[in-house]
């Protein structure tokens, strides 16, 4: 089946709904302004607070926008509509976690030329990627393997943006890492395709792959380093336990592999010892 036939008028109206809507959504939390309010509590002992602002509302709703609007694109899917998808949450991540790096942008930008390119570019991101989730429903279709493959590249680029604006924060560990948690587990998710794989089996894996990296987040935390070198070294973790666990889905685990995987690491933290100092 060819793309034209499988986006129909009916899919592309809903995806320019929903681009349009968070499009305009950040454009109004910007110009109205919202009363600021703090709440606190007690974790494991020690107090922590959560200012409600524009740009926290800016950082639920966004997201939320974008895993809405996913899923009513995609229950627009023949093969959605026949059945023959057990479950859609899955394909909610990507475009989630894109509108969440968005959000997150937007609410450190000042300038407001650059706000306004930014949020342009953004918007049309998310959009190709809702497109390439849309399209990797179909295995027949003559554009799965781009999909798929721009979809991966999507997911690493996305992972690196979180992990480095996370740790840019120079928020407390417990916030810092439990977020980088949180962003690993959706998008280890995504990648080890678990309506391929099995829900159960993905959900176990990403989960350990997750809890590696918030670990990782903890550590680096004690360790002064750029953001551009803690991003690296992040998305670097979590590119090889997502590998392998790959790997060993597909039976191909072999000492190359492992050689190739220790490689990439050897590679990315030379580059990320060199980028250390840079701010």
């Amino acid at each position: 089946m060819s793309i034209g036939k499988l986006l129909s008028l009916s899919t592309r109206n809903r995806a320019l709904v929903m681009l349009a809507l968070m499009a305009l959504a950040p454009v109004v939390l910007e110009v109205v302004e919202l009363p600021v309010r703090r709440t606190s509590f007690n974790i494991f002992g020690s107090e922590l607070s959560i200012v409600i602002s524009t740009d926290f509302l800016l950082l639920v709703l966004l997201p939320a926008l974008a895993c809405a609007g996913s899923d009513w694109v995609i229950r627009d899917h023949p093969d959605v509509q026949m059945g023959e998808i057990p479950f859609l949450f899955p394909f909610w991540i990507v475009p989630g976690f894109a509108a969440f790096a968005l959000a997150t942008a937007l609410s450190r930008i000042e300038l407001w030329s650059l706000w306004i390119l930014v949020l342009g570019i953004g918007v049309i991101a998310i959009g190709v990627l809702l497109m390439a989730e849309y399209v990797s429903l179909s295995p027949n279709t003559n554009g799965y393997i781009i999909a798929r493959l721009g979809l991966t590249a999507g997911v690493y680029a996305i992972a690196f943006t979180l992990f480095a604006l996370i740790y840019a924060s120079h928020e407390r560990s417990l916030i810092t890492a439990s977020l980088t948690l949180l962003v690993a587990f959706g998008l280890a998710l995504d990648l080890l395709s678990p309506h391929i794989v099995g829900l159960s089996s993905t959900i176990t894996l990403a989960f350990v792959i997750s809890l590696m990296i918030g670990q990782a987040t903890w550590a680096l935390n004690y360790w002064n380093i750029s953001n551009w070198s803690a991003g690296i070294v992040l998305l670097t973790l979590f590119y090889v336990l997502v590998g392998l666990a790959q790997q060993h889905f597909q039976d191909r685990l072999t000492r190359m592999v492992l050689l190739e995987f220790a490689g990439i690491t050897i590679v990315a933290l030379v580059i990320a010892w060199q980028l250390a100092n840079v701010r």
